[in-house]
């Protein structure tokens, strides 16, 4: 008989007053594969799978532990699934938060714990051949495996939010629980963590530009724009993904006064060139995914600016997480008007064009933004601002760019059968559209 009953989803507590969610679930001991009772309805654990029983010989850091299988004995170095922790490194400084991740885990699961290891896939692995998993560890008041220690881990402030397309079933709701630590600054989120509070007026916005998949890396950016009153030095300060694959140190001299800003490209290049803004962190890999929009399956990423003694200042993270066809400039950054173009082929591209306006009262830069019709995408220069009434021209023919109009360089018209444009800011969020 089946010792562990199906339960709809409530909230249990961990520990000393912390509390973690549970979801529907049924364990069936024998096959150690986990159901979704045909009554309950579909949730976060739709296809995903308990393949092992376990315990807990070892914490290596904050998410990876090795365990012995309950039923070969064999030992395993197993990766969370869900989040990221700073790294515990005893050959290098190692990152701020690394070891007190590792004492948190440690309380969470104390050596000799039996926990229950979930996946998509069995064969579910990351770096270096490890496992991937969801680490479930029983409930003491029920004795039920329904405790995610990672939802824990990510609870506490211990964990960027990290996806996996592959095992993604639970994305959502780490990244729900990830950005609650954050509002509240708690954990790896604490801005004096790991040292005293630097350059406190600091006020920084990060927008994310990610490249097309046939675009080179240098297409991919990002941009730092000092939107407080003060200059900022950001010389010595880091900024990465969720990834432990992508940083960047800000070099000496890097000082931006109030409005100004520096782009980031991933790609290779010489720094200050083709505008004295750019800088280039030279990986040859994308940092920054398309993402996924499933709800049950949220895939994207971020990018996270930590000050000289590893404190997490400022971050943005991608997709959006609640509806996303909103405008959240609330129609301050609109469509003025477009044109359709004139007779056929080169001419029609060259008297086509589309004609932003800001009808605010405050300068809004458009760094991160995007137009798509079609397949047709143009990505907004960092440093594209709109001042009060102003507006700004792009012509999809072919030109020289000026003060005055942007050209896009197309020799085909691109308004013509698509019927709509769209404008989109870094989160995926409409900004604006024109149908026609």
């Amino acid at each position: 008989m089946n010792p562990y009953r199906t339960n709809r989803m409530r909230t249990r507590r961990f520990g000393k007053g912390r509390q973690l969610r549970n979801w529907s679930i049924g364990l069936i001991s024998a096959c150690l594969v986990l159901t979704i009772s045909p009554s309950v309805a579909a949730g976060p654990w739709d296809n995903v799978s308990a393949w092992e029983t376990a315990t807990v010989t070892r914490i290596v850091d904050g998410d990876t532990i090795i365990v012995s299988d309950s039923v070969t004995g064999a030992s395993s170095r197993i990766r969370f699934l869900g989040i990221n922790t700073p790294e515990k490194d005893n050959a290098n400084p190692g990152q701020c938060g690394g070891w007190q991740a590792m004492d948190v885990l440690a309380e969470l699961l104390p050596l000799g714990t039996t926990v229950r290891l979930l996946s998509a896939n069995p064969n579910s692995k990351g770096k270096d051949a490890r496992p991937q998993r969801v680490i479930l560890a029983p409930n003491p008041i029920t004795g039920e495996f329904d405790q995610d220690i990672a939802w824990a881990m990510a609870e506490r402030g211990w964990g960027l939010w990290f996806t996996i397309a592959s095992e993604a079933a639970m994305s959502s709701l780490y990244r729900e629980v990830i950005a609650q630590a954050q509002e509240k600054r708690i954990g790896m989120w604490d801005p004096t963590l790991c040292g005293e509070l630097e350059q406190p007026d600091a006020q920084v916005d990060l927008r994310i530009t990610r490249g097309s998949r046939n675009s080179t890396l240098v297409d991919e950016w990002v941009t730092v724009r000092n939107t407080g009153t003060t200059d900022i030095d950001l010389t010595g300060w880091k900024l990465r993904d969720s990834g432990n694959a992508g940083h960047f140190v800000f070099p000496a001299g890097s000082v931006i006064a109030p409005g100004d800003f520096r782009a980031v490209h991933t790609g290779a290049g010489q720094p200050g060139k083709p505008d004295a803004h750019d800088l280039y962190a030279n990986y040859t890999r994308r940092l920054y995914p398309e993402p996924g929009n499933n709800p049950g399956a949220l895939l994207g990423d971020g990018t996270y600016l930590l000050d000289r003694y590893g404190n997490y200042r400022f971050w943005r993270e991608y997709p959006c997480t609640t509806e996303c066809e909103i405008n959240p400039l609330n129609g301050v950054v609109a469509i003025q008007d477009l044109s359709l173009g004139k007779k056929k082929g080169k001419t029609r591209a060259a008297t086509q064009w589309v004609r932003l306006i800001n009808r605010g009262t405050e300068t809004k830069c458009l760094d991160g933004y995007r137009m798509e019709t079609g397949n047709t995408v143009y990505r907004f220069t960092s440093g594209t601002c709109l001042a009060p009434n102003g507006t700004w021209l792009l012509r999809m023919g072919k030109g020289k760019s000026t003060s005055k109009a942007t050209y896009l360089g197309s020799t085909k018209p691109v308004f013509w059968f698509n019927q709509k444009l769209t404008v989109y800011n870094d989160l995926d969020q409409v900004i604006a559209r024109r149908s026609w």
